[in-house]
């Protein structure tokens, strides 16, 4: 039986952020994000094809754990959009502090968020900021072609009991969950230089480099 390869033992935080940084990369670019399984009804898991945020995040820590093993400390979730706890990121430990990773997302969050300090990044033309209060971690986003920020996500960092985060994310299907992409076509990726999401009948891609090559369709 192969063993993972713990390569988080031989970096120290700098150089694992970075790592971490190319992994997220790496997912973005061979597991979508798309609404299919959901507005099917498909209860697939561990699915290579992707799916919400739940599906992704699952997949996200398999690849941390057998990559980094246990220096991370890797654990799932759950956090709040639009007032509802109905979205699943991971959260990691570092000498710093906590980070919050959140691959599940259908825009590109492609930094870790530390959890204890305001920070801010740009990916693909799309601004993030975040920022800690008390226990309560809040981030938003701004598209180009929105004025200003706009509420993204907010976390209570209190610890949540895996048990519990396992099963919210196994009852995600149940009809009286009013998750935000319900019945809604959702698909995002990266390909190239480029990142990729279709909303409903409108299209856009932003450019890695040139936020000003960001585009939106409309059918």
């Amino acid at each position: 039986m192969s063993r993972p390869v713990t390569a988080g033992g031989k970096l120290d935080d700098a150089a694992l952020l970075a790592a971490l940084e190319q992994e997220i990369d790496a997912f973005w670019r061979s597991v979508p994000f798309h609404t299919l399984f959901l507005n099917y009804q498909m209860p697939i898991q561990n699915s290579a094809y992707g799916g919400t945020c739940s599906d992704r995040a699952v997949l996200f820590l398999a690849r941390l754990e057998n990559k980094f093993g246990a220096r991370l400390k890797p654990r799932l979730h759950r956090c709040r959009i639009n007032g509802r706890e109905t979205h699943t990121v991971i959260l990691i430990s570092l000498g710093a502090g906590d980070y919050l990773i959140d691959v599940g997302s259908n825009w590109p969050v492609m930094h870790p968020i530390p959890c204890f300090e305001p920070s801010a990044f740009t990916a693909f033309g799309i601004a993030f900021r975040a920022a800690p209060t008390g226990k309560e971690l809040h981030v938003e986003m701004k598209r180009p072609e929105q004025p200003e920020f706009r509420p993204f996500l907010s976390a209570d960092l209190t610890p949540q009991p895996r048990a519990q985060v396992v099963a919210a994310i196994a009852d995600r299907y149940d009809p009286r969950n009013d998750l935000p992409f319900k019945g809604k076509l959702r698909f995002s990726c990266i390909y190239g230089d480029a990142f990729y999401v279709l909303r409903d009948d409108g299209f856009c891609s932003g450019n890695a480099e040139c936020s000003d090559l960001w585009k939106e369709y409309r059918g």
